[in-house]
């Protein structure tokens, strides 16, 4: 049975070219949020460092414009955050564009009894068996391992098709 790879995992089966376009087009921008923010740190930098030497030093108070001044960047500051929050939902719309349309790795496939045979490591020919019968019981343990399989006929209520050996892990 083939398991689909978990999405996080997809990356990795991308172009080269998509892959570095997609690293490159993050760190530019995150470095532009971090240009965009860079007076609130400086700012509040100032705002801190004169409060400790006022708080620690006996130096006289911090001065009103400065604290004004990282108040004024900090609303500043609320408008990029909104100018990110548009930059994620456009980087949103365009991942859903990028990934609209067929996908090869997503197509459902067809179990075959080969796929089911080596899942349960039986011969193929008893899951044959199985696939043509009325009535099929299956007992699993508790860690979800096949135990048991019971093959019963519709009609008589029989452990076995008509004319087919018993199967059944247990005598196996």
């Amino acid at each position: 049975m083939i398991r689909s790879p978990l999405i996080i995992e997809k990356s990795n089966k991308a172009p080269t070219w998509a892959r570095a376009r997609d690293v490159i087009l993050s760190v530019l921008v995150w470095l532009l949020y971090f240009y965009l923010i860079k007076e609130v740190f400086v700012d509040l930098y100032v705002a801190v460092r004169e409060s400790y030497y006022w708080i620690f030093d006996g130096t006289a108070r911090p001065s009103v414009p400065e604290i004004s001044r990282l108040f004024g960047t900090l609303r500043i500051y609320a408008a990029v955050i909104l100018a990110n929050g548009w930059l994620l939902i456009l980087w949103g719309l365009y991942n859903q564009i990028r990934f609209r349309g067929p996908h090869p790795a997503a197509e459902s496939k067809s179990v075959t009894v080969e796929d089911l045979a080596s899942l349960y490591q039986i011969p193929a020919n008893d899951i044959a068996i199985w696939q043509n019968s009325r009535i099929l019981t299956m007992r699993h343990g508790a860690d979800g391992t096949l135990e048991d399989v019971i093959v019963q006929d519709g009609a008589r209520g029989s452990r076995t098709p008509p004319g087919e050996p018993a199967t059944s892990l247990a005598n196996a």
